[in-house]
Formats: structure tokens, C-alpha cells, sequence
């Protein structure tokens, strides 16, 4: 193995490495790293062609383009330093060693994140996985080049995934999500015995602070593009509105917005369970029963995907327009939140809202988004008359609602 190249990417504040290797050195981590991530996609069948064509050609000695992988978080802390101090010192720095020895050992620990190159790797696994025993030793002495990055952001990682991804089968803006924040919230790490369940794990989440992955990562999405509407999953990585958020979001290493957001969400819903006494949906006391309440009590109602993703859309355009300075300054209003009538009424008539957008909209969940967005507003926006007011924000939701989409 030889590194033979570093490169300082200032765009992202990383810095790219190039290394040589053979592909018997590549398959000792390259398996490992594809299937710890479970969100990683897999190989794509409608290009069997292409990759059948790959295979053989590989097998005669092809020169591929490089594999491009990432550093994940474990041995990005420790090269955080390191790699400052290169983009610092530009091309006169010295300490390419250190780097390069961190990443040695982070490939030994299979700790890295394949960017571009994911269909390549399965081909080459598939070769040498194959039983009729097709490579030749000479397949696996052939050499490779990999690019690795360093240093990164997750926003780096990001833009540089999107950005590699263009022009090939489609990798959605949503699912890139999804797999740069798979490992990054710990249930041991989240306070108020807040619980996140991913797929895997074939739960359900009822009760207080208990989320699906997914739906947080709908909120994220949310509140990255600013619009609550779920990811059109057919969409080309290009649209305007991902580019727009890679272009606004600037380099903040200590950054956490995701983990911001659950946790306010979080407060938002504790809140207003404690604000209710722990309302529950009674039918018997309700003028007009629905047969199909959007939920039945404080947590089922916002545990929801709908409520999540306006609250997350909602808070973006809130700081984006001057409304709050910061993200966390959203929550510190939180505490101010308040019923100004019997908070039974204040569901009974948020749920005959939601029914009746059900039963009128063409796409209830994408009506239902917005709806709650408007909602999140009405709550939110220092000044407005609904300002933290539970009972009355439902109802300024509606109209603002009805005045856009009926």
C-alpha cells in the first residue's frame, strides 16, 4: 500500500488522500465497511449489464476510477487537529505521516464510509466471493487507487456524497441522511430517557419519548430544506432545493442539529402532556366522533411524522428569518407554552381539523405536513396573537391553511 497523494479540499475543509493498493488489501476491509451500514444501498439491478461487464473486464485488468471512502467519526476526532493544522499551513506542512498512520489504522478497524464506489466494491466482492473460483491471484495483486477523505463535517461528507452521486443511479438526499446519522445518535446519550427505534429493530413507538428513526430523520430533512414535504424518492440529486442547503450551510464542526431539534422536540411534547395532564381522546365527550383520530393522546398524536416534520421545516424558516438568532434560542421559549382554554377542547379541535384535511385532501400526509407547519408558526412566532398559546394556535393554523390550498 502507498499513499501518493494529499490534497486540502477547502471547499469542505477536509483533506482528500490518495493511496494505492492492491485489491487483495482493499477486500480486507472493503466487506466490513459495506455491511456494517445497513442503510447503505445495495447492488443496483437495473445496471446487472454494466456490472457484468465490470466484472470481466476487471478480471482482464481494468483500470477503475478511484474509490472514494471517508474516515467515519471514531478517528475523526483524533485527525480533527492534525488536519487543521495542514489546511492552516498549506503545502509547506509536514505532518503527512500522522495522518496517513491514523488512517492505516482506521482501515485495520474497517472504520470508514464508502462516499462513490459502492456498486465497484460489491463487484469486486462478488469476484472474489465467487465459488467457481474465477480471479486468478494475479486479480487480487492488481492495484487500485482509493481517495480518502478526512477531517470532514458531516455536512462534508454530505455535499461530497451528493455531489459524487450526480449523474449515476440516484441516491436520494433522504437516504444520504439516513446513513451519515445511523451511528450518530446513541440511545445511551440522549437525556430524559428519550428512545430511538430504528427499523431493525421491528418496534413500534408508543409512549413518551420514544421515535422512529426514520421520522427524526424526516424532521431533519425538514428543517434542512425548509419545506416539511416528504422526499419525492424518483427526484434527481440535483434539485434545487438540496443545492440550495448545501450552498447555505456553512462549516460548523461542532455543529448538531439533529440532535438539537429531538431534543426540543422532545421538550415541546413533554410540555404539553404535562400542560394536559396527560390528555387521552374520549369519544363520549366529543360533540362529533371520529372514527379515526389522528391519535389518541399528546404522544401518539406528535410522535408522528406529519407533526415532526413541520415543527422541523417551520424552525428553519424561523431562524432563517431573523425570527430566533439560533436554532437552540427556539427552545428556550418552550417553557412559555401555555393552554389559554381547556386543553380538551384545544385537541377535540385539532383532531376534527386533521379529519377534515383527510377527508378533503388529495395527499393527506403531504396536506397534513403543511397544516402542522402553519401550526408550529402560529405557536412559535414571537408577536404573533397565537404566540405560544395551545389553545388557539389549531384554529390560526386552519385559516392560514384554508387561505393557501382551498
Amino acid at each position: 500500500m502507498k499513499f501518493y497523494s494529499h490534497l486540502i479540499d477547502r471547499k469542505i475543509m477536509g483533506v482528500n488522500i490518495g493511496v494505492e493498493m492492491t485489491i487483495g488489501e482493499y477486500l480486507k476491509f472493503a466487506p466490513k465497511v459495506i455491511q456494517k451500514n445497513e442503510f447503505q444501498r445495495r447492488k443496483v439491478k437495473s445496471a446487472g449489464k454494466t456490472y457484468d461487464l465490470l466484472r470481466k473486464d476487471l478480471l482482464n485488468g481494468c483500470i477503475m476510477p478511484p474509490i472514494i471512502l471517508a474516515v467515519t467519526d471514531r478517528y475523526g476526532r483524533e485527525l480533527d487537529d492534525l488536519v487543521q493544522l495542514a489546511i492552516q499551513t498549506g503545502p509547506a506542512y509536514d505532518g503527512w505521516e500522522a495522518v496517513d498512520a491514523i488512517v492505516e489504522r482506521a482501515m485495520a478497524d474497517n472504520e470508514l464510509l464508502i462516499l462513490d464506489g459502492l456498486q465497484r466494491s460489491l463487484t469486486i466482492e462478488g469476484i472474489s466471493a465467487n465459488r467457481e473460483g474465477e480471479a486468478s491471484p494475479a486479480f487480487f495483486d492488481q492495484v487500485i487507487r482509493v481517495e480518502i477523505y478526512v477531517g470532514l463535517s458531516k455536512t462534508g461528507i454530505l455535499y461530497r456524497m451528493l455531489t459524487l452521486n450526480t449523474g449515476q443511479t440516484p441516491m436520494s438526499f433522504r437516504h444520504q441522511l439516513e446513513i451519515l446519522y445511523y451511528d450518530y445518535i446513541d440511545n445511551s446519550d440522549l437525556p430524559n430517557g428519550i428512545i430511538v427505534l430504528k427499523e431493525v429493530e421491528e418496534k413500534r413507538a408508543r409512549g413518551a419519548g420514544r421515535y422512529k428513526y426514520t421520522d427524526i430523520i424526516d424532521m431533519f430533512y425538514a428543517f434542512s430544506t425548509g419545506t416539511p414535504m416528504p422526499y419525492d424518492r424518483q427526484a434527481l440529486v440535483g434539485e434545487l432545493r438540496e443545492m440550495d442547503f448545501l450552498e447555505r450551510y456553512s462549516y460548523r464542526a461542532d455543529a448538531d442539529d439533529m440532535r438539537t431539534l429531538l431534543l426540543m422536540y422532545n421538550d415541546f411534547i413533554t410540555r404539553v402532556d404535562v400542560l394536559s395532564s396527560g390528555w387521552a381522546y374520549q369519544p363520549e365527550d366529543d360533540a362529533e366522533t371520529i372514527a379515526r383520530p389522528f391519535g389518541a393522546s399528546v404522544s401518539s398524536i406528535f410522535a408522528r411524522p406529519q407533526p415532526m416534520s413541520g415543527f422541523g421545516a417551520e424552525c428553519k424558516r424561523l431562524v432563517s428569518n431573523g425570527s430566533y438568532a439560533r436554532l437552540e434560542d427556539i427552545g428556550g421559549v418552550l417553557p412559555g407554552l401555555r393552554f389559554s382554554r381547556d386543553p380538551t377542547v384545544a385537541f377535540d379541535q385539532l383532531l376534527t381539523i386533521l379529519n377534515e384535511i383527510a377527508q378533503r385532501a388529495k395527499k393527506i400526509g403531504d396536506a397534513q405536513r403543511a397544516y402542522f407547519q402553519f401550526a408550529m408558526r402560529a405557536l412559535l412566532l414571537p408577536g404573533s396573537d397565537t404566540y405560544l398559546d395551545l389553545s388557539m394556535c389549531w384554529l390560526k393554523a386552519q385559516t392560514d391553511y384554508e387561505m393557501m390550498y382551498a
